[in-house]
C-alpha cells in the first residue's frame, strides 16, 4: 500500500462562512421542530416608481385578502397595514421547517408635497397591492407658448 500526501487547498473566508451559515440552517432544520424563529420573521417587499402624472407604490402581499389589508393617509404619510392570522395546525402536526411568516405588518411612506391625497387609488390582485397616487395639477409638466419677437 501507497501513501500518497494530498494538499488540500486553504478555505478563502467567504467559503468557510458560507459552510458556517450552511451548516447552521441544516441544524436549525431539525432542531427548532416548527419553532417560529425571530429569522423567520418577514417584510414584504415594496417598489416605488415617478411617472408623469403620478407616483406608483407596488406592495408584495402573498397570501393576505383584502379584507386584512387597509390603506391610510394622515399628514402626507401614507400607510398600509396588514395581518396574517398563524395558522393552527393540528396537535399532531409536526413542522420539520416553518418559514411562512404571520403577525402584523406596517409600512409608512411620507408622500411629496405635490400629490392629490383625495384621488389615491388602490388595487389587490394576485397578492400584489397596487397604488395610484396622482400628482397635482400644478406639478404637471405642461407648454407654454413663447412669443418670439
Amino acid at each position: 500500500m501507497t501513501l500518497v500526501k494530498v494538499h488540500r487547498p486553504r478555505h478563502n473566508h467567504a467559503m468557510s462562512t458560507y459552510n458556517r451559515d450552511f451548516n447552521d440552517l441544516f441544524r436549525s432544520f431539525f432542531e427548532d421542530s416548527g419553532k417560529t424563529s425571530r429569522s423567520s420573521l418577514w417584510r414584504p417587499a415594496m417598489n416605488a416608481q415617478e411617472l408623469e402624472k403620478e407616483y406608483i407604490l407596488t406592495y408584495s402581499l402573498p397570501g393576505f385578502e383584502k379584507k386584512d389589508i387597509t390603506v391610510s393617509m394622515k399628514d402626507h404619510v401614507l400607510t398600509v397595514k396588514a395581518e396574517r392570522e398563524e395558522q393552527k395546525a393540528d396537535e399532531n402536526t409536526k413542522y420539520l421547517y416553518r418559514e411562512i411568516g404571520h403577525g402584523s405588518y406596517q409600512r409608512s411612506v411620507e408622500l411629496p408635497e405635490n400629490v392629490d391625497t383625495e384621488k389615491i387609488a388602490a388595487e389587490y390582485k394576485n397578492g400584489m397591492l397596487h397604488l395610484s397616487i396622482p400628482k397635482t395639477e400644478a406639478a404637471l409638466p405642461r407648454e407654454i407658448d413663447v412669443k418670439i419677437k
